[in-house]
């Protein structure tokens, strides 16, 4: 199996909350209802979500965001599932985009320290790309899913959200690392996903010019530390 397949979210299998829409065109105002919601998250966080203010956002009745979502949890949820749907797709397209510098990466691999360290330079340049990525083009995203981190320590319907949305990323690295050979791959995976947002989180607050040669520097040991390269 490839990196790609091997890598592939099933979006399908998240379950909405709310009032499930009948017509395309109601699918369309209940997706514009959640999308109005992450923007709100964006701006004022989980707790700036509330009915009248995402139907202000939405341009829609207020009648609308309570005729699908029975009270604001079911809301809350409703646009935390969305956001990993979401969340899935770029990172179905990112494992597509980048599947054949992973497969040329891997088929360097000859067991010699030399094809080693060539890995790992190569696996440190793909992260920084995909951290840069990430900072550059998704950091709304990046701030969401912060933001409803935090909201799963006090909503207890977002945590199934949260375990679905990490364990989409795990399993796709768990299977990466296993190909290396890892005895380790769960916990490698783990780590890496540590390292990959804890990077991303500073440069969010302190900017990613300030830090980008530190981000680099702690995917290049976290990598190397996993693959024995010194």
């Amino acid at each position: 199996m490839d990196a790609t397949k091997s890598a592939q979210i099933k979006a399908s299998d998240l379950k909405y909350q709310g009032r499930k829409a009948s017509r395309a065109n109601s699918e369309q105002r209940r997706r514009c209802i959640l999308e109005a919601a992450l923007r709100i998250v964006v701006r004022e966080g989980v707790r700036g979500v509330r009915h009248r203010a995402v139907a202000k956002e939405a341009e829609v009745p207020l009648s609308a965001t309570t005729y699908y979502f029975k009270d604001i949890s079911d809301l809350i949820t409703d646009a935390f599932t969305l956001f990993v749907e979401m969340g899935a797709e770029k990172f179905n397209a990112f494992w597509e985009e980048s599947d054949s510098r992973l497969q040329e990466a891997l088929g360097s691999l000859d067991g010699s320290v030399q094809s080693k360290q060539l890995f790992a330079e190569n696996m440190t340049e793909l992260a920084f790309s995909y951290v840069q990525f990430q900072l550059r083009e998704h950091r709304d995203y990046l701030i969401v899913e912060r933001s409803f981190q935090l909201e799963c320590l006090r909503n207890e319907n977002l945590k199934p959200v949260a375990f679905r949305h990490q364990r989409y990323l795990l399993d796709s690295l768990e299977h990466f690392f296993g190909r290396l050979g890892s005895n380790e791959a769960q916990v490698d995976a783990r780590l890496f996903i540590a390292v990959i947002m804890q990077a991303e989180y500073e440069a969010l607050v302190i900017g990613e010019d300030h830090c980008a040669a530190m981000i680099k520097a702690m995917l290049s040991r976290q990598i190397k530390v996993m693959l024995k390269v010194s």
